[in-house]
Order: structure tokens, then C-alpha cells, then sequence
């Protein structure tokens, strides 16, 4: 299993922060539904395969702003097809990015409720990392999170020990895909992110993060921890038994959380393949009044993505 539900002190917790109301979440799905059943330029097939409780659960039971994610979720699917039109768990570079780059996310949550995501390169050869291939691979975990679990939010960790400044130049804003991407994860998905932890940061990782600060909301930049030391860092914010054991916890070695991950998404091919067939919009037939239409007009502008981030 590599997403572990909550523990009762947990689910508590959760529960204490988001409030579940069986009764009101039925009525909210209805009108979801209806509001769907008016929507002629989404894909006719969302009712049947679409988790309609976590995504609102992860919008934290708002109905406008599930909505909102809902239009973006599958907007980005037509309008980025770097990112979703070549989602084979197979292909090459899929594949080859297991090999370059450890991502997973972690079985438990923390105490508080929160999911760890670890993104760490395996390779040092420059050449073999692939950001395209690693930003669908990010999708992909984010979509099979989305039919597995809910969580309160996110904490993401990423361990810059191996990075040189060629691996930096390959996911600057300044480059087009960098800012699609940023489009793609973060303005189209119901996650929630608490905290970003940087590890083994070089001394130039100052001069890196002020290049995405005019994309990034100051409330934002506040949740940024960065140190140059390792794992045993996050020992002060993070239950270390739930961290990977070269980290001093009990998950598992990052070899082995990396593979459990590639495993899952192979398993869930098929889903992907029906998927990349099926999530599109018709854009001749969206109303002009709907508040999606700007998406890319936003991008373009570079208004910046990260300005709409869903930040605790």
C-alpha cells in the first residue's frame, strides 16, 4: 500500500479542521452536477469516473471554487498537451525519468494530516533529466492521489544535493515550459500546499528563488524553508519515522519508494490511456462568459500562475 489512510488521532484532526457534513456534501454534489449537466464544452464523461467528493473535499467544500478547478483540470488537458497528451506510464521517457529523478510521496501522513512529497535527482548527468517528462509524472501521481485519498494539505520536499547550475537552468521561469507547467499543477489541481523544504541548498539558491518570486504570492514565499543541511533537518518539523530510512525514519529507502511509486502508476495504464483519450473540452462550445476562458490569456500575460495558488 503506499498511501496509508489516517490514524484515528489523525482523522480526528482532519475532522476538527474540515468539518465533514454527510448531508450538506449530497446537496453540494447535486448541485455540481446540475451545474455540470449545463456545461457543453466539458467532457461527458466526468460524472462517471470523477471523484466529485475529493475534489471537493480538496476545495475545501467550496462549490465556486470547485467549480473553478473543475473548468482548469481539464482546460489544461487541451491547452497543454506537452504535459497530457503522452501520459503512457511505458514510454521511454517516463521510464528513463524513474531512473534520473527519485519523486514519490510517502505512505503516512504527518500528524497533522498532511502528505509528504520528495523529489530528489538519482543522476547527475545532466543530460538525462527530462523537466517535461517529470512534470508528467508529477500529473500523474496527483491524479491517482485524486481517486485515492484525501488529505488537509501539502508538504513538499526538495533535496538539492545532487543539482548543479545546469539542472537549475533547465526549470527556470524565464523558459516557456517552466511557466506552463507551473500552469498545469498548480492552477488545475485541488491540492493544497503547506510547506516547500529545500535541503542541501547551494549557496547561489537565494539568486535562483528570487527569479520566481514575481510568479510567487508572499504568503507563499513565507511557507519556504531552505537549509544547506540534510534529511535530519526536517526531524524539527516532520515525524522522522515517516521519513525515507536514509533519513533516519522507517519508510522505506528512496530506491524503494521511488519503484512502489513507478509500479503504481504502470498499474493504473490503462486509466491513463482512456484518460488522455477522453479529457478534453470542445472550446467552440464554452460560453463566453465563464471565467476559464482567460486561463491561457492569463499565462500568456504571465500574470502568474502561482498568484492563484491555493495556499493554507
Amino acid at each position: 500500500m503506499t498511501l496509508l489512510p489516517p490514524t484515528p488521532a489523525q482523522q480526528k484532526r482532519i475532522d476538527k479542521e474540515l468539518p465533514s457534513d454527510p448531508e450538506m456534501r449530497k446537496q453540494d454534489i447535486k448541485m455540481l452536477r446540475e451545474w455540470l449537466s449545463k456545461q457543453s464544452h466539458l467532457p461527458n464523461h466526468i460524472d462517471d469516473g470523477q471523484n466529485w467528493e475529493r475534489f471537493l473535499y480538496n476545495c475545501k467544500n467550496s462549490i465556486e471554487r470547485c467549480k473553478l478547478i473543475l473548468e482548469r483540470y481539464y482546460a489544461v488537458r487541451t491547452s497543454l498537451p506537452e504535459f497530457f497528451a503522452a501520459r503512457d506510464p511505458l514510454s521511454q521517457d517516463i521510464q528513463d525519468s524513474y531512473n534520473a529523478i527519485n519523486y514519490f510521496v510517502l505512505p503516512s501522513l504527518t500528524e497533522e494530516g498532511y502528505r509528504v512529497s520528495i523529489f530528489r535527482l538519482r543522476e547527475t548527468d545532466v543530460e538525462k533529466f527530462s523537466f517535461q517528462a517529470l512534470v508528467r509524472r508529477v500529473l500523474m501521481v496527483l491524479d491517482i492521489r485524486l481517486m485515492e485519498e484525501f488529505c488537509l494539505s501539502n508538504i513538499m520536499i526538495i533535496d538539492l544535493e545532487r543539482c548543479s547550475m545546469a539542472h537549475f537552468a533547465k526549470f527556470s521561469p524565464t523558459q516557456s515550459i517552466v511557466r506552463r507547467a507551473m500552469l498545469a499543477v498548480q492552477d488545475s489541481m485541488p491540492f493544497r500546499l503547506f510547506s516547500v523544504h529545500f535541503l542541501h541548498a547551494p549557496s547561489f539558491i537565494t539568486n535562483i528563488i528570487n527569479i520566481f518570486y514575481p510568479f510567487l504570492k508572499e504568503k507563499l514565499i513565507q511557507k519556504f524553508h531552505v537549509s544547506n543541511g540534510g534529511g535530519e533537518e526536517l526531524h524539527a518539523y516532520i515525524n522522522k519515522e515517516i521519513l525515507p530510512n536514509e533519513w533516519g525514519g522507517k519508510a522505506g529507502t528512496f530506491q524503494e519508494l521511488n519503484a512502489t511509486w513507478q509500479q503504481k502508476i504502470e498499474k493504473n495504464r490503462d486509466w491513463f490511456l482512456r484518460d488522455e483519450k477522453l479529457s478534453h473540452t470542445d472550446e467552440k462550445l464554452r460560453l463566453l462568459e465563464s471565467n476559464t476562458s482567460c486561463l491561457l490569456m492569463e499565462f500568456e500575460g504571465i500574470q502568474g500562475s502561482f498568484r492563484k495558488l491555493n495556499i493554507d
